[in-house]
């Protein structure tokens, strides 16, 4: 519960700048990318006949030239936020002091390590999405067959891969998202902060895992209760920006109890020299 307390404190006291960051490219992500993809699968596969391999990729990662440019796009919008989001955040844990006039420069000074790391991100996301699409319709052939729905122990083992899936990406996410204060604050090349990364992670794996889960408890209710309606761009907007200002707390929050760092934010009293 620590980190999950870390996050959220800072997240709610500092959610009005934070969501104000994220609103831009949460509305991109929400429409053009479909960020929630394998939320989506678990509630259309018992619905869905399956004919042919392709039949369940077309709901678990649609994949046209336009569904590609905007998920390139989006890398890199991400990334300009995630730079702006995360290094506001360290200046103001580091000063106790909030103000954004060098918010733009951070952007120029760290978007190359953001870039480097959500590119990473994404990568994996769409290697577990094709494996995990794989697993699914060799055991859709062999339980359900072809020019058929899914049986009721196929939708069972669907969810059951989906939810493993989603707990994987999301431990492999968090440590790439560490990744980045970890190379921006000690100057590391890649190789060298995932190694120091790992390092600090080993000391909290589960309860970062937790703390990194604990939105899903809004997100999925949520695009699973949109995800037959003309109203899904709102429930994925709405998740991804909270997902995004989130995960820009806990991140920092988590980045600076990890390695030991003093924060200067959450006192009510600071000695400048």
């Amino acid at each position: 519960m620590k980190y999950i307390k870390l996050g959220s404190g800072y997240f709610f006291k500092n959610s009005w700048w934070l969501l104000l960051v994220w609103l831009l490219p949460s509305i991109f992500v929400g429409l053009c990318t479909g960020p929630f993809q394998i939320i989506e699968f678990m509630n259309s596969y018992p619905k869905t006949i399956i004919s042919n391999f392709g039949d369940i990729f077309n709901i678990l990662m649609p994949l046209t030239w336009q569904r590609a440019i905007f998920v390139v796009l989006g890398i890199f919008l991400v990334s300009i936020f995630v730079s702006m989001a995360f290094g506001e955040s360290e200046s103001h844990m580091r000063s106790g002091k909030l103000g954004f006039k060098e918010i733009f420069s951070y952007v120029n000074n760290d978007i190359l390590v953001s870039i480097v790391n959500i590119f990473i991100i994404e990568i994996i996301y769409i290697i577990f999405k094709f494996i995990l699409g794989s697993i699914l319709f060799l055991l859709h052939l062999l339980l359900s067959g072809l020019s058929s729905v899914a049986t009721i122990l196929n939708v069972i083992l669907a969810i059951v891969l989906c939810v493993c899936v989603i707990v994987l990406f999301t431990l492999l996410a968090s440590t790439f998202l560490i990744n980045i204060p970890n190379m921006i604050s000690n100057g590391y090349s890649l190789k060298e902060s995932i190694s120091s990364t790992f390092q600090l992670l080993s000391r909290s794996t589960f309860k970062l895992l937790l703390a990194y889960l604990m939105p899903f408890l809004f997100i999925i209710p949520v695009i699973s209760l949109l995800s037959h309606t003309s109203v899904l761009w709102l429930g994925n907007i709405l998740s991804f920006l909270f997902l995004g200002a989130y995960y820009s707390s806990l991140t920092m929050t988590s980045y600076f109890e990890l390695s030991n760092t003093s924060r200067y934010d959450n006192r009510k009293y600071y000695n400048y020299k």
